[in-house]
């Protein structure tokens, strides 16, 4: 593997991550909306719905149905009038 091949892969590597990281923040941040340390506007001004409804077709994509299930609560509770 040359250097240029290494930077690329661990560019992937760090998306990957940071990815995991944030699907694992959702329930963080679903259980400090449920205990009212956290306001909905708050929410939906940082993270916009629909990039919430794309990684939810991404995570189907995979068959990672718990994640699935902990997003579509979180639509359900904060995106939902």
């Amino acid at each position: 593997m040359d250097p240029e091949e290494f930077y690329h892969f661990n560019k992937l590597n760090n998306r990957a991550y940071m990815r995991e990281i944030r699907i694992k923040s959702f329930g963080w941040l679903l259980d400090c909306f449920d205990r009212g340390t956290i306001r909905k506007r708050t929410i939906t001004n940082l993270i916009p719905e629909q990039n919430l409804i794309e990684l939810l077709k991404e995570l189907e994509n995979e068959e990672r149905y718990e994640d699935c299930a902990l997003l579509k609560d979180i639509l359900d509770k904060i995106y939902t009038v």
